[in-house]
């Protein structure tokens, strides 16, 4: 349908598949994976697991694998959640909580980058009024998040806004609050975590930049990279299809147009070189799937 409609030219991703720039796609993208993963273990070993970086890189892999087999882009969060209470089912709450607190922190980064772009290019956004409206509801999920985390890591903001009232109440919400105060109380890991995820971030982004040099797109600049691809993963997020796949295409293409004032295919492009280079890991993980004990849900 994309092809079809003009919004994806394979040929010019053909065009840019030489040996140097696939090598230079699978090594960020094995990059920007590996350190999601170093994000998820310096949480986990806060609480305690004592999961090797190598075995959390496999399980990572292997929800890399699932995000293509599951509606969404979220789906693998959910597998590798489920293997690591399998593995630890005495911790089952803390588990769950590490995979939810490590995707909320890496959208987090996303959209302090987002908000980093808006800043050095303020005088362009503010006279642009979609770019503006983007731009106002980036903020705006940013300061919710802001306000989220300090409430809920703080066992004394989170009973002045009334959460103790409800978790009086609810027994099941009074762990989980419990349970987020746990993670909460080291902010030195918090802080490393948010720093990963924005380093994370930062090569996602290089990955698209570099795409932009390699393909000509003069006016692609590391400011609209920042600015349009964290937008771009938040909508490929919406568990409509496979890996976002379909939906990453169309997101990336508005952004990138709607930033750029012009027609280009660079979005479309661009969101399915950085999805073929993930499948390439994706395989990956099918393999460890399929060679790791599996639990009886699983099999």
């Amino acid at each position: 349908y994309l092809v079809q409609k003009g919004h994806l030219d394979p040929k010019d991703l053909w065009e840019m598949m030489t040996p140097l720039n696939v090598a230079l796609a699978l090594a960020l993208v094995g990059l920007s994976n590996f350190m999601a993963t170093w994000r998820w273990v310096i949480l986990l070993r806060a609480r305690g697991f004592s999961l090797r970086l190598r075995d959390g890189f496999g399980l990572y892999l292997i929800g890399i694998f699932f995000n293509f087999a599951l509606p969404g882009s979220v789906g693998g969060d959910v597998v590798r959640g489920y293997y690591l209470v399998a593995e630890n089912p005495e911790r089952r709450l803390d588990a769950a909580l590490s995979i939810v607190i490590d995707r909320v922190l890496g959208l987090y980064s996303f959209f302090m980058l987002s908000l980093v772009a808006v800043a050095l290019d303020f005088e362009f956004v503010s006279t642009h009024e979609k770019i503006r409206w983007v731009a106002l509801m980036c903020f705006l999920v940013f300061a919710g998040l802001t306000a989220f985390f300090t409430i809920v890591f703080s066992h004394r903001l989170s009973h002045l806004f009334g959460l103790g009232f409800f978790e009086r109440r609810i027994p099941v919400l009074h762990r989980i609050v419990t349970g987020i105060h746990h993670f909460g109380q080291d902010r030195k890991v918090i802080a490393l975590s948010i720093l990963v995820s924005l380093l994370t971030q930062l090569v996602t982004c290089t990955f698209f930049y570099q795409l932009g040099v390699t393909s000509g797109e003069t006016a692609i600049t590391f400011n609209a990279v920042l600015f349009a691809v964290p937008m771009g993963f938040l909508i490929t997020a919406l568990p409509i299809a496979p890996a976002g796949i379909g939906v990453g295409q169309v997101a990336f293409a508005y952004l990138f147009q709607a930033y750029l004032q012009k027609e280009t295919q660079f979005g479309a492009n661009s969101i399915t070189a950085f999805q073929l280079s993930t499948v390439a890991w994706a395989f990956i993980g099918a393999i460890l799937y399929l060679r790791r004990k599996k639990p009886k849900e699983l099999e």
